[in-house]
């Protein structure tokens, strides 16, 4: 994040002096705002008044130390600025639901943990500070930038523009809320410190925001690959926004990710019988939306369509013993990334909007039975073991190939079917021998585990991109997409 941002540096400051008598009139004097401006911005971007933010931030402070420490209650209801033991231990009750000396009761008792469980209790409690620290900083970058977004995208001279900034900012306002309610679970452990399925949902918000983000930017950068020169580059700032939001919330997620994989252990083997009901309605919402969809071949939309097939038949044909909350992360990424081109779409085309109804119900749906597997599936803590057995240590690094490059492949059909008559019968067929070519490197990094394979994918795909990179230079102002993709498409395979 830019640590320069006003309510940044005044969460820093916080912080700091944590200890001291804090105010709203000398935090909004610290950013040089007033205090009505300041208080206003900081409710907007935090989620929750100035100083109800510090009264939390001490009180998981205390909480720390009634668990840590041997310092009396007193004594540390004074540090944090209460002025006697009944106000420290009112203001503790309505915050954390139990008086200090049941907070500290609870923590001894644990104190020697005898079991897995336990111990992984011990270890998150010291660590919820820190994660809290961390996901309130990504939610105000995320609504900073999407603040920033309706700020510098609104009023340029193509209307469109002035829609797609809207919808960006919008699906960054909604990436927020997802954290903040993130947040919101990580203050209910401390209430509920046994509850292993919201530490789990924890880690999973900060994961899906950071790939949020990087396909948020995958979109921007395409969209504005087909806009003129003048109007790229005065899109420019909010380009860089969106790749600093990017990077941040992916550099949070690889640093929380260790912290989940020590409680993925603790995700334990349950009773499935509403998972399978949860599957089956998920596939049939899946088969609903491809019917709304139709089959109207004069519409640029069977790209839509097959990856919308291909998510559904996969649902339809996974037997229970076989699901496993990571292969439905992925159908959910999938499905998702299909629901954002059609967003897209129907800026584009606003009549058409009835077609997509079908795609956000099954979106909505799959989370619902995502929910539901998240908290039921063992698979979390014994699947990525039994995998890596499996395949061998490189494999999941292929798998992620494979799946990078078939978002791209889903892209690339969409700007194929919306160059439209624009292509030539010669052109169309190469671009169908492109497709082709990336769908075979897709089917052998999803099954590699060495450098042999390494070589061939790679190999495939340098082909693939100079057969569009020359495709794209025979369409002109055309191609520019085409020769977009083609860069992202050779992007994955250069670590390889």
């Amino acid at each position: 994040m830019d640590n320069s941002t006003p309510i940044f540096r005044s969460l820093e400051m916080i912080e700091e002096r944590i200890l001291e008598k804090l105010t709203a009139e000398k935090l909004a004097e610290s950013v040089h705002f007033s205090k009505y401006h300041y208080q206003r911005l900081f409710r907007e971007t935090v989620g929750e008044s100035v100083m109800r933010y510090v009264t939390r931030r001490r009180l998981a402070l205390a909480a720390a130390e009634l668990a840590q420490t041997d310092a009396s209650v007193l004594d540390i209801g004074l540090k944090y600025g209460y002025e006697s033991h009944e106000g420290f231990s009112r203001s503790f009750k309505a915050f954390l639901g139990v008086t200090p000396m049941e907070y500290r009761k609870y923590h001894f008792a644990v104190s020697s943990p005898v079991t897995q469980k336990e111990r992984c209790v011990m270890m998150y409690s010291k660590t919820t500070d820190e994660i809290i620290r961390e996901l309130n900083g990504l939610i105000v970058q995320t609504r900073e930038t999407a603040e920033y977004t309706r700020r510098e995208g609104a009023g340029g001279n193509v209307e469109f523009y002035d829609s797609f900034w809207e919808c960006i900012a919008a699906r960054a306002e909604s990436m927020a809320e997802e954290l903040s309610q993130a947040l919101e679970r990580i203050t209910a452990i401390v209430r509920q410190p046994d509850e292993i399925t919201v530490r789990f949902e924890v880690i999973k918000a900060i994961e899906d925001a950071a790939f949020q983000a990087n396909v948020a930017v995958l979109q921007i950068n395409l969209t504005l690959s087909r806009a003129k020169p003048e109007h790229r580059r005065a899109y420019d700032s909010l380009c860089e926004k969106y790749n600093v939001l990017a990077q941040n919330a992916g550099m949070k997620a690889e640093k929380i990710a260790a912290f989940f994989n020590e409680l993925a252990a603790l995700i334990f083997q349950d009773m499935r019988k509403n998972a399978q009901q949860a599957l089956e309605k998920t596939a049939e919402k899946g088969r609903t939306a491809l019917g709304m969809l139709g089959k109207d071949f004069m519409l640029p939309y069977a790209y839509i369509a097959d990856e919308l097939a291909a998510i559904t038949d996969e649902l339809s044909n996974m037997a229970l013993e076989e699901v496993t909350v990571s292969r439905l992360e992925d159908c959910l990424l999938r499905l998702d990334i299909v629901a954002f081109a059609a967003d897209m779409d129907v800026l584009r085309a606003p009549s058409y909007e009835p077609l997509f109804q079908g795609i956000w119900d099954f979106k909505e749906q799959m989370v619902q039975a995502m929910a539901l597997f998240q908290s039921l599936s063992w698979d979390a803590s014994q699947a990525p073991a039994a995998s890596e057995e499996r395949t061998g240590p490189g494999s999941k690094k292929y798998r992620d190939l494979a799946f990078q490059e078939g978002i791209l492949l889903f892209y690339l059909k969409g700007e194929i079917q919306k160059l439209g008559q624009r292509l030539s019968r010669e052109q169309k067929a190469d671009l169908e021998k492109v497709c082709s070519s990336l769908s075979k490197s897709i089917a052998l990094a999803e099954h590699a585990s060495g450098e042999e394979e390494a070589g061939e994918i790679a190999g495939t795909v340098r082909h693939v991109c100079d057969q569009m990179k020359s495709l794209a230079d025979d369409l002109g102002t055309y191609g520019a997409p085409l020769r977009f993709l083609a860069e992202e498409v050779s992007g994955p395979v250069k670590y390889l």
